[in-house]
């Protein structure tokens, strides 16, 4: 019943985000793709062919060398991975689909994997076109590290996608004995800051299991692509960047559990620098893995403004929800604008002085609109 169920699939799902963003798709291919393909060079009569040709992959060569490249090329890839998720777990909810959760799921786990994993290969295609030729290219002018795992991190953004629709078709609505099974914590303290993580240990394991990984995968390919670099503060920043852009899926989650299940909070008697804090003790207990690992890992000097960096962005993408709400192609939108332009200024040294910037900017927007 696999190979049924994936045809089923490929038409309720595939299909339908294909005709859905044709649009978005061709023009990110036009403004974007056509130049990555072959990037033209002015006034090239002095060239050799080598160095034309050389010169007219540029862009491609830089996405497997060069940090700025590589960041750009894993970060359209999450996007568009992020983006397809969204629109999957959407389509799952629709009512003319709820015949999936009564069928689909009388298979094993593994096979629905598979299954999915089809789908989702399918719905990461122009990701892989993009990966293979990244990999064509790089290995052609021997550029071999990022081109030899750049199938990996293809791989493992389809398997994490397959992962999560099947959790996501297979998890019915309101399960009371998820939050039984946290009977270990009942005694626990739940100050008010809390109980999103909670919220994570008892309905949201799956989606906080994927987003570690993702963040881990990140710091990793890093780290094995810039090796001789673990000293330099751009690289520390990019890896916060990379880990803030990865955990940007449950920081909506938190402003949805916060609209949804906590409305009776703006009624208490808390000031705005009170809710602020919350939210600084929020993350840093959802981040304190990725943290501890920024500033002991680089050293202090070097990992401490890139710290910062990803806590100030996690408060940030927090409180332009605020002014957003709950809508996702925006906030993914917002995500993407905002990675190239702290990505840029990384690259520059800034940082540290990005990181007090939204860090400012969050405790402005929750001024504003809270």
């Amino acid at each position: 019943m696999t190979r049924p169920l994936t045809r089923v699939l490929l038409k309720v799902v595939a299909r339908g985000f294909y005709q859905q963003h044709t649009g978005g798709l061709l023009a990110l291919f036009l403004l974007v793709f056509i130049n990555f393909f072959y990037t033209r060079v002015s006034d090239q009569d002095h060239l050799t062919a080598e160095q034309i040709t050389q010169n007219g992959f540029r862009l491609v060569i830089a996405s497997v060398s060069e940090p700025l490249g590589v960041a750009a090329l894993l970060g359209v890839c999450l996007v568009y991975s992020l983006k397809s998720g969204h629109y999957v777990a959407g389509r799952l909810r629709k009512a003319d689909v709820q015949f999936l959760a009564y069928s689909s799921t009388a298979l094993p786990w593994a096979q629905q994997v598979r299954a999915w994993a089809v789908v989702q290969g399918v719905i990461l295609l122009p990701v892989g076109v993009l990966c293979g030729y990244a990999l064509a290219v790089g290995l052609i002018f021997h550029h071999w590290l990022v081109p030899l795992l750049l199938p990996g991190y293809w791989l493992l953004l389809t398997g994490s996608g397959a992962v999560y629709y099947t959790h996501l078709l297979n998890d019915t609505v309101g399960k009371p004995e998820k939050a039984a099974s946290l009977s270990w914590a009942r005694g626990w303290p739940k100050p008010l800051f809390s109980l999103f993580l909670y919220e994570l240990l008892a309905r949201k394991r799956v989606p906080y299991l994927l987003t570690k990984l993702a963040s881990i995968a990140s710091i990793a390919l890093l780290l094995l692509t810039f090796p001789d670099s673990r000293t330099d503060g751009r690289l520390a920043g990019m890896m916060g960047l990379c880990c803030a852009v990865a955990h940007a899926v449950l920081v909506f989650q938190a402003s949805e559990f916060e609209r949804g299940y906590l409305p009776f909070a703006r009624n208490l008697p808390h000031g705005r620098a009170r809710v602020y804090g919350q939210q600084v003790l929020l993350y840093g207990a959802l981040l304190l893995p990725e943290l501890a690992w920024l500033v002991l890992g680089p050293g202090l000097r070097t990992g401490l403004p890139a710290a910062g960096l990803l806590l100030g962005l996690m408060l940030l993408l927090h409180n332009l929800l605020y002014q957003t709400g709950p809508h996702m192609t925006t906030y993914l939108r917002l995500v993407s604008a905002l990675f190239f332009c702290v990505l840029l200024a990384n690259l520059f040294g800034l940082a540290g002085l990005v990181a007090l910037g939204s860090a400012l900017a969050a405790g402005l927007l929750l001024r504003w609109y809270r």
